[in-house]
C-alpha cells in the first residue's frame, strides 16, 4: 500500500465542527471525500487521510506513496488547521505509524507516563 505513514494527535475544540471546516478548504485537492462514521476519509490518488474527531481533538493519518506527496498532505492538513490551534501549542507532532490506522497514537497516549491522556 502507502509507504510513508504518520499520525498525530491535534487538541481543539469543537472537533466535529473543524472536521467539517477542514474537510471544505482541502476537498479541491482532492479525489474523493467520504464520511464513515465517526471518520472522514479524503483520497489524494497518491496519499490519503483519516480524520476522526474525538472528545478533546481530532486523529490524523495520513499516508502515501511518494515522500513529496506525503509531506505536502501534512502541510496542506496544518495550514487547514493553524488557525484552530491554541498558540502556546505550537507545531503538530507526527508520529511514524502503520498501516492501522490510530494505533501508533493510541500507543503513544497508553505509554505517556504523565497519566494525562490526550485522546481517548
Amino acid at each position: 500500500m502507502y509507504k510513508h505513514i504518520a499520525e498525530a494527535f491535534v487538541a481543539v475544540a469543537h472537533a466535529q465542527r473543524v472536521t467539517e471546516n477542514i474537510c471544505a478548504r482541502v476537498q479541491d485537492f482532492c479525489q474523493s471525500t467520504v464520511s464513515v462514521d465517526p471518520d472522514r476519509l479524503l483520497d489524494f490518488g497518491d496519499g490519503r487521510v483519516i480524520i476522526r474527531p474525538v472528545d478533546e481533538g481530532l486523529l490524523v493519518h495520513v499516508s502515501a506513496e511518494h515522500l513529496v506527496i506525503f509531506y505536502g498532505i501534512r502541510a496542506l492538513l496544518e495550514g487547514s488547521l493553524i488557525k484552530y490551534l491554541p498558540r502556546a501549542e505550537g507545531a503538530i507532532e507526527w508520529l511514524p505509524a502503520d498501516r492501522a490506522p490510530f494505533r501508533a497514537i493510541n500507543r503513544h497516549v497508553a505509554d505517556d507516563g504523565a497519566g494525562k491522556a490526550k485522546c481517548p
